[in-house]
């Protein structure tokens, strides 16, 4: 006589099936495995906001180390000659002093010029001199030095009504500049400054240290 056997629905059967956890996996072998953590949005936000609040601190780090240091110019060793008794062509000759105080930023000048600013009463308007300042570029300088840059021009004083005596001149520098701390380089600079009155034919003028101010 043949016995019935009752079938028992398995708990993984077709109809009883329950979904496996997302954080479960199963291995080759059928045994369940974690598949690790899953992030919530919280989390994502929380990653972000801390990659971003790192950059910012990397940038301002940088501002702050490749800020402008300052450089100080000024006007030495003016003098002027003139070739011919009585001719109007006139020399003038100077040292600009670029002095660079910081003890931790260098300086590249990728070029510095230089003019002479007079007034003519004549002409009731100011003349401007372009110097040549006598000075390959860039020039490298270190922190804590200074730089000697000759400059001179040579121009008729009849242009000008000045001849005799010119009374004395402003120096206005113009330089493009960039800052070095160890290997990383700033963005450039542009550099004008405004130097007191220089009187080239004073006989203390050569002796005499003119400052220049921003």
């Amino acid at each position: 006589m043949a016995t019935r056997q009752s079938a028992v629905a398995s708990p993984l059967s077709k109809r009883g099936r329950r979904a496996l956890s997302p954080a479960m996996a199963t291995s080759g072998s059928g045994q369940f495995k974690s598949a690790g953590p899953v992030w919530g949005p919280r989390k994502y936000i929380l990653a972000a906001t801390t990659v971003t609040l790192a950059v910012s601190a990397v940038a301002v780090a940088t501002t702050v180390i490749l800020s402008p240091a300052r450089i100080a110019f000024s006007v030495t060793g003016a003098s002027s000659s003139q070739g011919v008794e009585g001719a109007s062509l006139v020399a003038l000759n100077f040292t600009l002093e670029a002095a660079n105080p910081s003890r931790r930023a260098g300086v590249e000048y990728s070029s510095v010029t230089a003019r002479l600013q007079l007034y003519s009463a004549s002409h009731a308007a100011a003349g401007w001199l372009k110097t040549d300042v006598h000075q390959a570029m860039p020039l490298q300088q270190p922190p804590a030095t200074s730089r000697s840059l000759r400059a001179s021009v040579l121009f008729d004083c009849k242009d000008l009504g000045c001849c005799g005596r010119a009374p004395p001149m402003t120096v206005l520098v113009l330089a493009q500049v960039r800052f070095k701390v160890g290997l990383a380089y700033s963005r450039q600079y542009d550099v004008q400054v405004s130097c007191q009155p220089v009187d080239f034919f004073a006989a203390t003028a050569a002796a005499a240290r003119v400052v220049c101010v921003a």
